[in-house]
């Protein structure tokens, strides 16, 4: 938008100057123009400025410019066309004769564009993905001497020359791989290092999504020295073999002890480390997994690197079935009704080491029972997420309650227990 002209005496402002050509108002007008008006001009138009053939003829005496660095110092003018056409219709409007020798911008680095595609290509050959994004460490002298040449002509209208760099390679890539673009999570970046002449990748990871069944006991969600395998090691090594990844990491929606089955679905997020590959037969994969007899996973796919927060926010009701061991038989199991309602919970003495010792007050929205025998009792309950389930049975010495054990008013033990409904 342009800025109103200031008033005069009387209050009104001065007629706008008489329209000439383009949508600048032509050779006559000279009120100043900002970087969004400049971008639906002509740049024949544009140059019809004398304030601007005067900025570009400054950068064009103090040395031989390329097309591709010429035009690039007025790239915020009239976005249809490249900077090497810019380059080229500028030098013809000024009679500037073809640069004698190497820019003294790029030096040459543009004439090496198709050089630096065969780089790029030849270290993505090896990978199988469907986004990339070219970035770019610049050359430090360049850079410099396009910062001079900008405040001989004005930097306002300029483009810094990596961003032109990335987008030629770029766009050859696109060509040559059948890939898109993506400036969010890209699944590879192609890293040009201008000082060095050198091509590095940053190959993203491959994020996967599904939910899993624990079927036994005695088996923790994460990998852990003390125990031979893992949930995560069941679902992780098949698929980082498949895609050729060098580790994995898993993100559970919570997770359950190692001695407790999760007979619900549980949500996850397995994230691959360095992949080579991402289009892989998740049914073949499925299968794999089921094979383990250990562990079984539903829905699995690709997802998106987002969903690792998703899944880290969910705080889901959860359903369980906890088998109660009394010390003596209970004269009533009624009494048991009145755990429905608000538990306060003081962290539970078995987590002290890795838990700070607070209290939290957590709800059991529903509770159901039956006798197994006269000391075991089958209780199913469906409670708020963050309740301790064991410690509801014992106590936990009075740190949990109400509790089984202080309703019934007998010592009692969980000696099973199993996550049977994940509620998202």
């Amino acid at each position: 938008r342009e800025v109103p002209g200031p008033k005069d005496a009387a209050g009104a402002r001065p007629p706008p100057p008489p329209p000439g050509r383009g949508s600048n108002g032509g050779a006559g007008a000279k009120r100043p123009m900002g970087k969004e008006s400049w971008r639906t001009v002509a740049l024949a138009d544009a140059l019809t400025r004398p304030d601007l053939r005067a900025r570009l003829a400054r950068a064009l005496d103090a040395g031989p410019l390329c097309d591709r660095c010429l035009g690039r110092l007025c790239a915020q003018v009239d976005t249809g066309m490249g900077n090497d056409e810019r380059g080229a219709a500028i030098r013809r409007t000024l009679q500037a004769a073809p640069p004698a020798g190497p820019c003294c911008i790029c030096g040459g680095l543009f004439d090496e564009i198709d050089a630096w595609v065969e780089r790029a290509r030849q270290a993505l050959e090896p990978l199988e993905f469907d986004t990339f994004l070219v970035t770019s460490h610049e050359n430090g002298a360049t850079a410099e001497r396009e910062r001079a040449f900008q405040e001989l002509a004005g930097g306002d209208l300029a483009e810094p020359y990596r961003q032109e760099f990335n987008r030629l390679v770029g766009s050859r890539l696109c060509d040559a791989r059948s890939a898109q673009p993506d400036f969010v999570h890209p699944d590879v970046v192609v890293l040009a290092d201008h000082a060095e002449g050198t091509v590095t990748l940053d190959v993203r990871p491959l994020f996967v999504s599904g939910r899993y069944r624990k079927l036994v006991r005695g088996l923790p969600q994460c990998r852990w020295a003390a125990w031979p395998t893992s949930i995560q090691a069941i679902i992780g090594d098949p698929v980082r073999e498949a895609a050729g990844g060098e580790d994995h990491l898993l993100h559970g929606c919570g997770r359950e002890d190692a001695d407790v089955r999760c007979l619900g679905e549980r949500p996850f997020v397995l994230e691959v480390l360095r992949p080579r590959r991402r289009r892989l037969d998740w049914a073949a994969l499925t299968r794999a997994i089921a094979r383990s007899g250990a562990v079984e996973v539903l829905g699995l796919g690709r997802c998106a690197a987002e969903d690792v927060a998703c899944i880290k926010s969910l705080r889901p009701e959860k359903t369980y079935r906890a088998l109660a061991r009394l010390a003596e038989p209970a004269a009533d199991l009624e009494p048991l009704a009145n755990l429905a309602g608000r538990i306060r919970q003081q962290t539970p003495a078995r987590a002290l080491r890795s838990r700070a010792d607070r209290v939290r007050y957590r709800r059991v929205r529903s509770v159901a029972w039956k006798s197994v025998d006269a000391r075991t009792v089958e209780i199913e309950v469906r409670t708020q997420a963050g309740l301790y389930v064991k410690e509801l049975v014992s106590g936990d010495d009075g740190r949990t309650s109400p509790s089984v054990a202080e309703v019934l008013g007998v010592a009692a033990e969980c000696v099973e227990l199993d996550v049977t409904g994940i509620h998202l």
